[in-house]
């Protein structure tokens, strides 16, 4: 977390020396972005996620939008166990969620937050929030590079083990169930 954090501020540091002028308001605005999500916590899988969102720029500083996107999940079973309590195969999430977006200054290179929440429409998955920091890179007025870094909660519908069938028997019973899993994200999106 320590590393995270010093990430975070070496990169909004850099963002603040720069003052060109380069964010326009009052218009509508795009953005794509992909990354990797690092799982933490007790469901420490890892993920590819693409999004896209669309929606309106109020000023240079404030944006609000909706998006959707498509997040790969690998297979994923308990560790370092003789029967796996959770397993969850292979599959593409699709979630559905609101975007509000700001940018710190209107520099050439100015830091931003991005907060996104909503749920999954796919798999049974629930709701959703992921929270970053980062910098935008102006490749003119209306569009940039964007790197970001945050923090996601995901629920996830996983295979648990339910019971064994009878004391004598080791064969056992699975339910579905929504668990929440945690996660790292890495994100580079171009803004137009």
């Amino acid at each position: 977390m320590k590393k995270l954090l010093m990430c975070l501020t070496l990169i909004c540091s850099a963002c603040m020396v720069s003052n060109a002028q380069n964010t326009s308001g009052k218009c509508y605005r795009g953005f794509v972005d992909a990354g990797y999500d690092v799982g933490i916590g007790d469901y420490d899988f890892g993920r590819f996620v693409i999004n896209t969102t669309h929606g309106y720029q109020f000023n240079p500083y404030i944006f609000l939008g909706a998006g959707t996107g498509l997040h790969f999940m690998p297979k994923y079973e308990t560790k370092n166990m003789d029967i796996p309590l959770d397993i969850r195969e292979s599959k593409v999430d699709i979630p559905v969620y609101a975007n509000a977006h700001v940018n710190f200054t209107k520099g050439k290179i100015a830091p931003f937050v991005d907060g996104k929440a909503g749920t999954f429409v796919t798999n049974n998955g629930g709701m959703f929030w992921n929270i970053s920091a980062g910098c935008r890179i102006a490749t003119n007025e209306k569009q940039a590079v964007n790197i970001a870094i945050g923090y996601a909660s995901e629920k996830l519908e996983f295979e648990t083990f339910n019971k064994f069938n009878s004391s004598h028997d080791m064969s056992y019973t699975r339910k579905p169930r929504a668990l929440d899993t945690e996660c790292v994200t890495i994100r580079v999106g171009y803004e137009f």
